[in-house]
C-alpha cells in the first residue's frame, strides 16, 4: 500500500525509525515535512511542504495550502496520517486536502486533558476529527478525547514512534544497597517530595539519586534534611536524555510518581522506556499514560504508603527488582520497538481500509465546494 505521514517530527533523522520499520513492511511510505528537502532515508520519500512559522514551535506553523494539496495529489496515497494535533493550521489544512480528494485519513494526538480552544483552533480540531476516518491517541486518554469528536471512526491508542533495542546492563551478583532513582523536573506535579516522605520509612540498605533541576529543588532538599535522607541523595543536576546511559548500569528502580493538576498530566515519558528498556524496575502513579506503559511490567502507587509498601519490599528482596526489571525489558522489545509501532500502525491502516468504501467516503463527507 501507499500512505503518506505529515508531521514536523520527522525533519530529524532520529524520529524517522516507524517510517523506516514501514517501509520494511512493504508499505510505500513518504513523509511530509515542513521546509525539507526532498529525498530518501531508508526507503522513506521525504516530501517537503512550504510553511511560515517558528519550526521550534510546531503549533505555530502555518503549512501551505496549495503545496499540500498538489504534494497529495501527486503521491496519490491510499491513506494519509496526520501526526499534527488537530486544532493546528497544519492538521487542518492537511484534512481539507484529504477531503478534496477523497483519501482517507487518520489524525494522531497526544493531547490528553480536555481544554478550552480558541474560536478557530475549536473549529479546526472539530472539522479534523470529526471526518477522521481513523483516530491514534498516544495513550488511551487521548484516544478517547478523539472519540469525542467522532464515534464512527476505528480508534486506537499507541504511541507516536518506538525504541532502538539497546543491550541491558548486566545486574548479577549482590549489591550494597538498592539503588533508587527519579529523573525529572523538580516541580510539584512531577511528585518528588512523595518519594521523599515514602524513602523516609525505609528500612534497609537503599540510595536515591535525583537527576533534574527546578523550582523545588532547595524545598526539596529542606525536606530531605528534615526527614533524615541527606546522606541517601544524590543530587546529579539536570542532564540531556542522550547523557543518562551512564547512569542505567547503577539504577534497580525508577519511580515516576507524577501528579495530576487541572492543566497537565504526565501522558508520555521518554525516560520511563528508556528505564524499562534497560531493565530497570518501574514504579509508578496512576496518572496520565504511565499505568499503561507499565501494565503488568511494573508497579502501580496511589499515595506516599503504597509507594513505601512497594519500596521497602524491593529493598528487602532486591531479587524482585531484577525480576521486575527483566519483564519491564521484555515489555518494551515485545510492544515498544520502532518495529512494533510500525507493525501495530499498518494493521490499523489494513482494518481501516478493509471498511466499505461507502462507509470511509461518508466519514470524509461532501466533497467541499
Amino acid at each position: 500500500m501507499r500512505a503518506l505521514v505529515l508531521s514536523s517530527q520527522y525533519a530529524e533523522t532520529q524520529h524517522r525509525g516507524k517510517l523506516r520499520a514501514l517501509a520494511g513492511l512493504g508499505v510505500e511510505i513518504a513523509a511530509a515535512i515542513p521546509n525539507g528537502s526532498v529525498g530518501l532515508d531508508g526507503g522513506v520519500r521525504l516530501l517537503p511542504i512550504e510553511a511560515s512559522g517558528d519550526a521550534a514551535d510546531p503549533a505555530s506553523l502555518r503549512w501551505r495550502a496549495r503545496v499540500l494539496k498538489k504534494t497529495l495529489a501527486e503521491f496519490r496515497p491510499a491513506l494519509v496520517q496526520i501526526e499534527e494535533e488537530p486544532g493546528t493550521q497544519g492538521a487542518a489544512a492537511a484534512a481539507t486536502a484529504c477531503r478534496k480528494l477523497r483519501i482517507p485519513y487518520v489524525v494522531f494526538s497526544w493531547e490528553s486533558l480536555p481544554r478550552r480552544r480558541g474560536m478557530m483552533e475549536a473549529r479546526r480540531w472539530r472539522a479534523t476529527v470529526s471526518r477522521a476516518a481513523g483516530h491514534i491517541g498516544g495513550n488511551r486518554l487521548a484516544m478517547g478525547l478523539l472519540q469525542g469528536g467522532s464515534d464512527a471512526a476505528l480508534a486506537t491508542a499507541m504511541p507516536q514512534g518506538g525504541l532502538t533495542p539497546v543491550e541491558a546492563p548486566s545486574r548479577e551478583g549482590p549489591r550494597a544497597a538498592v539503588s533508587i532513582g527519579f529523573f525529572g523536573r523538580l516541580v510539584p506535579e512531577r511528585g518528588a517530595e512523595m518519594l521523599f516522605r515514602a524513602c523516609a520509612q525505609l528500612f534497609g540498605s537503599w540510595t536515591l539519586t535525583i537527576v533534574g533541576t527546578g523550582p523545588e529543588q532547595e524545598h526539596l532538599e529542606d525536606i530531605a534534611q528534615r526527614l533524615g535522607l541527606a546522606s541517601r541523595i544524590r543530587w546529579i543536576g539536570g542532564l540531556p536524555r542522550a547523557e543518562l546511559e551512564p547512569l542505567w548500569n547503577a539504577l534497580d528502580v525508577l519511580v515516576v510518581p507524577s501528579q495530576n493538576t487541572p492543566t497537565w498530566t504526565d501522558r508520555h515519558s521518554p525516560v520511563l522506556l528508556d528505564a524499562m528498556m534497560r531493565g530497570v524496575a518501574p514504579i509508578v502513579t496512576p496518572v496520565g499514560g504511565l499505568p499503561e506503559t507499565v501494565g503488568d511490567a511494573g508497579v502501580v502507587v496511589a499515595d506516599v504508603e503504597a509507594l513505601h509498601l512497594a519500596l521497602q519490599e524491593m529493598v528487602a528482596e532486591p531479587g524482585k527488582c531484577r525480576a521486575l526489571g527483566a519483564r519491564a525489558r521484555q515489555r518494551m522489545l515485545d510492544l515498544y520497538l520502532d518495529s512494533s509501532i510500525a507493525r501495530r500502525t499498518l494493521d490499523f491502516w489494513l482494518d481501516l481500509l478493509a471498511k466499505p468504501s461507502a462507509a470511509i467516503q461518508a466519514e470524509i463527507g461532501p466533497e467541499p465546494s
